[in-house]
């Protein structure tokens, strides 16, 4: 029986090749649309920075963010035709070209070798780098350049009848082999003074040598001869011959594939082939390379990326992850998809088809095959639902309709079986794809209830619930009742529960034999929904066709708990909707929206989905197949949902500062090489043009700014580059936020510190010295004011003392005129004995009045004294009948506290003259000095004389002496406006009240 099965399988490769459904990698083709210099690509090269190297007829390109960075003959290039390409030990690239030598660029100019430099020939053909020398192949033979010293050595070459033309080279134990097209293979022996040329294989036509292990390649014409490279160190040299074609370059991925890149030049044979055992197997249509002059290609091992160049249509970027692949299908549409076991089983516009999980097609039901259920159904005189019944008022089958006219709605899998719902009728099949049954029912959406009821929607006409759908057994639910479901289009179980999906009326569920509406019954005031899951947690995933996708829990209780609004998704309209372990997948018309815990991430047709129109989704183990209407694709979730490589730092290519380019001795490797950018406040609008580096994607980063960390983030743009006009000066620390929306991530960079210089108004040292001009004004002006006050205080002062001098010398004559007059009296009288006890005590009062009178201030002391010197003077002219008293507060300091001298005086004179006369009976005089608080000092002068009488009678007098006291004490004490006070009383004497300050 096995060797049977074998048989028919065999059969079925040999005479149905179509049995084999096709996987098509993701690929995309770079061309001069696409800013290349030339579509006749001559070579490709990774560097150390993984950075993709073109060699063109027209110039050396470098592929960075999805760009072309272009470089010829006008960059200081040697030639423009560029064979090959390499990369020495120090870092520095080396371009082989085809007539103008070879060119050597260190980041920042180029170097060129040519014959004048020592150079065999200016036709070149390969670079290879070995320790510190750059392995020249030319036309004529091989030349060796020190990297340091750029000296040229060139061995003597073998003789040959031809041109010598060395086109490739391979290093193995520490020797440098090399292979002339026509003459065969050499190695170069530098062990002595100079290097010598020994052959190893003579033979005619090698293109390209490919060492991978032991296994040496030598590409020859129309096929490969495979070497031993162990043999070869034996000097045994056979081969064994494989393949065809003519290759041109070889190249190893991470799995050991091993890649040709091949053009026949003369037969129509070339294109991209991978050697497996020694099998040639073109795989130019699976990578999507239409071209079949292809001269090289070269592998990423960092993206899993093959680069191919061809000689006619530029680069192929194949992606070999198998993350994404793709199966025309031979055009088929693709309704839905359903698994069983290993083996998957496909709806489409044709039938139905069943595929290993090999991708072998193991049986196909074709239209004519249900075609013929439906009539032998009918030929049998089966019970044919009535055309009038309620559920086919709308929708009634049209048996008439032939197999070409069939068409199918979905396929719904209920445990071994899989039914398939089309316009004439609803059809069983098992798992080994026969057709079992067939229910003469039109409905667009029927599905099974928890509890295995088959559930039949009618548009508008109800639903029909059947015990046993194979005898037509059913419970019909009018459209009529608030419960029943209507205008369904999708049914799921998820537990003990059956949800029904519609597109106008919200969710229903299906629980214990009864339907209930969520937003009849005021649950889920939600009403449009197109797309339902179940995720690992048991929790429900719904979508509306143009809303948002909510995560709901319906075990215990409702609950919503999660919106993901629909303006967080890229694409107006949900086409399928997934859940995968904590993820959830929305597929819309822009791609597959990946979500997992708040993040977003789009898979899109720079991953590989060209075609995003989806028709159906299906997830089986890890696998999430899609349907379009012209194929599906197969994406491997664990793939899709790993840690993917994104942005790792920014590059600055370009500045323009107010239009003008930043002069090229800035940069170096094609970036600015600095990370400080100085220019004066006139030179104040900058664009920066950047290349994210590390990434695959480049048309899945945005960029947004921010100029300080303090600032606020600009607007996301998917352009590389900031303009910056009219800044203004000062420091900023620009920065740039990338999203990877293939990653879901976001990183920020540091791109560049900008210093805006101010205008020499606002810089420090013009600042400090207007600072210190002001300054110097300021004291200046202080200074002066300050030597006007003082001046003008000293003159004040002068002012005052003379006035207060001249005040007292007012005062002096006035007490003199009285004293005198006192003497005259007595000796008037002729009395001898007062006059000279008078002048005596006169003029000890005089020595007194010399001494103070030129004071401003005495102490208490000193007025007290003077005071009674005074007072005894004056009493003597009224026979001592004048009691007087001076009182001296004992917390005054006498001999410490100072007044103006000769203040008290005048009044005490006053008393004497105009307060008593011989007939008052008892004169008194009281003098009182007492602290009325910390500051200010109270001197009373009271007498019991005539009071208000003797004021009258001497008003002149005593408001001159006031006055003249009144003068003195506020020139001491401005502050002491109203110094003195006086208060009369109608005979019964005078208090004279006098405050001063301290």
């Amino acid at each position: 029986m096995k060797q049977l099965k074998k048989l028919i399988i065999c059969f079925c490769l040999i005479f149905f090749p179509c049995l084999l459904i096709g996987q098509y990698l993701p690929s995309r083709n770079y061309s001069t649309k696409d800013g290349l210099p030339n579509n006749a690509v001559r070579s490709l090269f990774l560097d150390s920075k993984n950075v993709l190297w073109i060699g063109t007829e027209n110039g050396v390109s470098r592929k960075e963010n999805g760009a072309f960075i272009n470089l010829d003959d006008s960059d200081g290039l040697g030639h423009n035709s560029c064979w090959d390409i390499s990369q020495d030990t120090n870092g520095n690239m080396w371009f082989a070209s085809y007539g103008g030598g070879v060119s050597k660029f260190d980041g920042k100019k180029f170097t060129v070798f040519t014959t004048k430099q020592g150079l065999l020939a200016n036709k070149t053909r390969k670079v290879f780098p070995y320790k510190n020398k750059m392995y020249v192949g030319t036309e004529q033979g091989v030349s060796i350049i020190d990297i340091n010293t750029n000296k040229v050595v060139t061995p003597k070459m073998p003789s040959h009848k031809e041109d010598f033309i060395c086109i490739s080279f391979f290093e193995y134990d520490g020797e440098v082999y090399f292979t002339s097209i026509f003459d065969g293979l050499y190695k170069i022996d530098e062990s002595g003074k100079y290097p010598k040329i020994i052959p190893v294989i003579l033979h005619k036509n090698t293109y390209c040598l490919g060492l991978f292990g032991s296994s040496l390649y030598s590409a020859n014409a129309g096929y490969i001869d495979k070497f031993n490279i162990l043999d070869i160190k034996k000097a045994k040299c056979t081969s064994s011959k494989f393949g065809k074609s003519m290759v041109w370059q070889f190249a190893k991925d991470k799995r050991n594939s091993i890649f040709a890149a091949a053009w026949g030049i003369y037969n129509p044979d070339g294109g991209l082939y991978r050697i497996v055992d020694d099998k040639m197997t073109d795989v130019s249509a699976q990578y999507g390379i239409d071209s079949k002059v292809l001269l090289n290609v070269v592998y990423d091992k960092t993206k899993d990326i093959l680069y191919v160049g061809s000689n006619d249509k530029g680069i192929y970027e194949v992606r070999l992850d198998r993350m994404i692949d793709y199966s025309p299908f031979d055009g088929n549409s693709i309704i839905d998809f359903e698994n069983f076991d290993k083996r998957k089983f496909i709806l489409h516009n044709k039938g139905v088809t069943i595929l290993e999980s090999n991708k072998e097609i193991i049986k196909k039901i074709s239209l004519s095959d249900f075609k013929k259920v439906e009539q032998a159904y009918l030929n049998k005189g089966s019970n044919i639902v009535n055309r009038q019944g309620v559920e086919s008022r709308d929708f009634e089958l049209n048996f008439n309709i032939k197999a070409d006219g069939i068409v199918f709605y979905e396929m719904v899998k209920h445990k071994n079986s899989f039914w398939i719902g089309s316009n004439i009728g609803i059809f069983e099949i098992n798992y080994l794809g026969k057709i079992i049954n067939y229910v003469p029912k039109h409905s667009l959406k029927f599905g099974f209830s928890s509890n295995d009821k088959f559930i039949e929607t009618i548009t508008y006409a109800g639903v029909r619930v059947y015990d046993d759908i194979y005898k037509l057994k059913s419970t019909h639910y009018s459209k009529f009742e608030k419960n029943t479901p209507q205008y369904i289009v999708q049914i799921l179980n998820n537990k003990d529960k059956t949800y029904l999906l519609s597109v106008f009326n919200g969710l229903y569920v299906y629980h214990n034999n009864q339907f209930q509406s969520y937003l009849a019954d005021g649950i889920w005031k939600e009403n449009k929904f197109k797309h339902i899951t179940v995720n690992d947690k048991g929790q429900l995933i719904l979508a509306a066709e143009f809303g948002n996708v909510f995560i709901i829990e319906d075990t215990n209780t409702f609950k919503v708990l999660k919106t993901i609004s629909k303006n967080k998704l890229v694409g107006k309209t949900i086409l399928f909707l997934e859940a995968y372990k904590d993820c959830i997948l929305i597929g819309t018309e822009k791609g597959i929206n990946i979500y997992l815990n708040g993040k977003f991430r789009l898979i899109d047709q720079e991953q590989g989905l060209k075609d995003c129109n989806f028709t159906t989704s299906q997830i089986f183990d890890n696998q999430l197949s899609l349907g379009t209407k012209n194929g599906f694709y197969t994406v491997d979730l664990d793939k899709l949902l790993k840690e993917q490589i994104t942005v790792s730092g920014l590059d600055i290519t370009k500045i323009a500062v107010n239009n003008i380019l930043v002069d090229q001795s800035n940069y170096k490797w094609f970036k600015y090489a600095s990370s400080k950018l100085v220019r004066d406040y006139q030179q104040n609008s900058f664009s920066i043009d950047f290349i994210p580096k590390g990434h695959p994607f480049p048309e899945k980063l945005k960029f947004r700014y921010r100029l300080k960390s303090t600032n606020r983030w600009s607007p996301y743009s998917d352009k590389a580059n900031l303009f910056l006009p009219y800044l203004p000066f000062g420091d900023y620390a620009v920065e740039i936020e990338v999203f990877d929306s293939n990653a879901g991530k976001s990183n920020i960079f540091k791109l560049l510190d900008i210093c805006v210089e101010p205008p020499f108004w606002f810089t420090w040292w013009f600042i400090c010295l207007i600072i210190l001009f002001i300054s110097g004004i300021v004291l200046y002006i202080i200074n002066r004011k300050k030597n006007i006050a003082r001046d003008k205080a000293s003159k004040e002062k002068q002012i005052t003392e003379a006035k207060f001098e001249a005040l007292s010398n007012q005062m002096n004559p006035h007490f003199i005129y009285n004293a005198l007059n006192s003497i005259q009296d007595y000796v008037g009288a002729n009395d001898e004995h007062n006059s000279t006890l008078y002048i005596s005590e006169f003029a000890g009062l005089m020595r007194k009045t010399l001494k103070n009178s030129p004071k401003q201030t005495i102490t208490i002391e000193d007025e007290v004294e003077y005071l009674e010197s005074y007072i005894y003077i004056e009493n003597m002219r009224f026979k001592d009948r004048v009691v007087s008293e001076i009182y001296l507060d004992p917390s005054i300091d006498d001999t410490v506290l100072e007044i103006p001298p000769m203040l008290i005086q005048p009044f005490v004179e006053n008393v004497f003259v105009h307060a008593f006369d011989e007939s008052h009976p008892s004169p008194k005089l009281k003098i009182s000095f007492e602290m009325v608080n910390e500051k200010v000092l109270e001197c009373k002068i009271i007498d019991n004389g005539k009071g208000l009488n003797a004021h009258k009678q001497s008003k002149f007098h005593v408001l001159r002496g006031i006055a003249l006291a009144r003068e003195r004490i506020i020139l001491l004490q401005p502050s002491n406006v109203d110094p003195i006070h006086i208060q009369f009383t109608e005979n019964d004497g005078t208090t004279v009240t006098i405050q001063l300050f301290f």
